[in-house]
């Protein structure tokens, strides 16, 4: 006989289609993995950026936050001041009345 026999293995066309299939299958998949790969990067980048520009606007309203909060302990602080100050502007009238006299009821039917 002069040609090869079926039974000692596959023909040569049949190998090398299967290799070629192996290769043209194993290329597209490269393809397909670095499109997904970009998609997913690309996606990460947007999720990134979105991230920041909200720690930014948070670190904004913080800020905002503070100052108003920083101002308003001042006003306290100076409303207390001023409370104090009126209380004994008060005490040192009504010191000054009694020496001059006057009956000045005590501050318990006066309501705070």
């Amino acid at each position: 006989m002069a040609g090869p026999d079926v039974g000692e293995g596959a023909p040569w066309w049949l190998a090398g289609s299967f290799l070629a299939f192996w290769i043209v299958r194993e290329t597209w998949g490269a393809m397909l993995s670095r499109r997904k790969e970009r998609t997913e990067t690309d996606a990460n980048v947007q999720l990134v950026e979105g991230l920041s520009k909200r720690v930014e606007a948070l670190e904004n309203r913080l800020t905002t936050q503070d100052q108003r909060l920083q101002q308003e302990v001042d006003m306290r602080l100076r409303a207390q001041e001023e409370a104090s100050k009126l209380r004994m502007r008060i005490l040192q009238l009504e010191s000054v009345l009694r020496g001059l006299g006057a009956v000045i009821p005590d501050a318990e039917g006066v309501s705070a």
